[in-house]
């Protein structure tokens, strides 16, 4: 490989409140910190005055971020095609990143013109896509389309971040195991620390919470699929079944459902009391800090990175076998894996851990190990360099 390494990533567009923002974020730095330089060509940007520490720190992280507000990702206009191919030119690319499978159509195109290269990942994958839904046409025929489109349009690699998405394309799409890359997110382990006893109590101050509180959070989107009605329900369940417990819940993050997702929440005055929205926080760190149990409760998923994050910090998880649950969780070892939408399972399990301290040190302890063997912020780099690399020689 020559010394000058540069990749482009595409992204159809970026929420810096989310997850693939912050996969993105830890992804370059690890790139850069091993000689690569990264573009970013995306469609519409979108923020916030809580995100906006995220949307600076990608542009002083990149060589150059070109945003098209109006981008079609299928048929963009001349003057946008023309921009991308100056920047592949100016910054010799080398290879092509597609952070979700609608980029595909743009980076074969460009591919006619520039001979670069391609791999893809996925950050999602959702039930809706399995053929297990073939009962239902209209699901059926998307799953065709779909099914064809990545075959037509299929780039050097794909990049599973998850051994269901891996299967996914291997089975439902008919991609050969020889062209995916299982490769796992990886985290900041420098940043993601078990906190000490005063950075717990700093934190656990800084939300007015006590020591005496048991701290139940969700980080996501406030969208219903990140499973809040879950929560919320099993909230009221523990309160009705065990009233003497003193626990306390924090939705963080944020998200176009989170007026009505409140408003479900606060159904019960009292719940004002016991519920936390935070909205979006630049700093997650704090609120693992501040809890005893992270559940994400979701529909759908792909490798989510709150799971690690609050692994990294000592924290016990509980969440629904969507994609990556089996990669991330040995359950009953270092967290729970529930079924959907199962508010007495994960009512039994908030309980269990609660009541039993002993066990929660346990899984504690084993989460911390799996996630420094697993989940680091070099291994994702080293396997996705591998993978850049192979697809540039192929």
């Amino acid at each position: 490989m020559e010394s000058h390494k540069t990749v482009a990533f595409f992204l159809n567009r970026v929420d810096c409140n989310d997850g693939i923002a912050s996969h993105c974020e830890t992804l370059i730095r690890g790139l850069k910190d091993s000689g690569w330089k990264v573009v970013l060509i995306t469609g519409k940007v979108g923020f916030d005055e809580n995100s906006f520490k995220r949307l600076q720190t990608l542009k002083e992280l990149s060589e150059e971020w070109i945003i098209f507000d109006s981008f079609n990702k299928i048929f963009p206009s001349v003057t946008s095609f023309s921009k991308i191919l100056k920047a592949i030119k100016y910054h010799r690319i080398q290879i092509f990143h597609t952070h979700g499978y609608s980029m595909l159509f743009l980076t074969f195109v460009l591919k006619i013109f520039t001979g670069v290269k391609c791999v893809a990942t996925s950050h999602l994958l959702n039930s809706s896509w399995s053929e297990a839904t073939g009962v239902n046409k209209r699901l059926r025929f998307k799953h065709f389309l779909l099914k064809a489109y990545l075959k037509a349009l299929s780039p050097k690699i794909f990049i599973a971040i998850s051994s269901d998405i891996e299967q996914w394309l291997i089975q439902d799409i008919g991609i050969t195991e020889k062209r995916i890359k299982k490769i796992f997110n990886g985290i900041d382990n420098k940043y993601f620390y078990p906190p000490s006893n005063e950075e717990r109590k700093e934190s656990r101050s800084k939300f007015k919470i006590s020591e005496q509180d048991f701290v139940v959070t969700l980080i996501g989107r406030l969208q219903w699929e990140k499973g809040h009605k879950t929560l919320i329900d099993t909230a009221n369940h523990i309160k009705k079944s065990n009233p003497q417990y003193s626990f306390k819940y924090i939705f963080a993050g944020s998200g176009d459902q989170r007026e009505e997702i409140e408003k479900y929440a606060f159904e019960a005055q009292e719940n004002r009391q016991i519920f936390l929205f935070l909205g979006y926080v630049s700093e997650p760190r704090n609120i693992y800090w501040a809890s005893d149990i992270i559940v994400l409760p979701s529909q759908n998923e792909g490798f989510p990175l709150v799971v690690l994050e609050a692994m990294a910090c000592g924290i016990v998880s509980i969440r629904t076998p969507a994609a990556g649950a089996y990669d991330q969780i040995e359950d009953g070892l270092n967290g729970f894996i529930i079924p959907f939408n199962d508010v007495d399972t994960l009512a039994s399990k908030l309980i269990q851990l609660y009541e039993n301290t002993n066990l929660r040190s346990q899984m504690v302890n084993n989460a911390l190990k799996y996630s420094a063997n697993k989940f680091t912020i070099e291994s994702m780099t080293l396997g996705t360099i591998a993978a850049y690399e192979e697809a540039i020689i192929k």
